[in-house]
């Protein structure tokens, strides 16, 4: 099954949940709970590692990755950021050092290094 919104695509894999952002999407507060909530409505109660591709994001609020590295981290094991921009590696390294989530979270530029990270979480 594949959800989409306004921001993102996302759908689960072989363990692994998926989750695209569209392109020259801006993420607000508002954004996050939305795509978060959707999340959550996939997973049915289960956990996952999450392979995030943010290439398509053009902004994001701190408030919003602030909501992401706390409620937004509930019913993920680890997290693998793609990221292969230069505005996308900032988000990512902003998300990661000042939010510090709560999740094993690294940043990759490339998708298969990032899902041989995420394999070993898979259950």
């Amino acid at each position: 099954m594949k959800v989409e919104n306004n921001f993102a695509s996302f759908w689960i894999k072989n363990g692994i949940l998926f989750f695209i952002y569209n392109e020259d999407v801006e993420i607000t507060l508002l954004a996050a709970k939305q795509i978060v909530s959707d999340r959550l409505q996939l997973q049915k109660g289960h956990t996952y590692p999450v392979l995030c591709d943010i290439r398509g994001v053009k902004s994001i609020g701190m408030d919003a990755r602030r909501y992401f590295a706390t409620e937004g981290s509930v019913f993920i094991t680890a997290m693998a950021l793609l990221s292969d921009t230069p505005i996308s590696h900032i988000f990512s390294e902003l998300y990661v050092t000042a939010n510090t989530p709560p999740i094993p979270t690294e940043i990759f530029n490339n998708e298969t290094e990032a899902l041989d990270y995420l394999s070993t979480f898979v259950s």
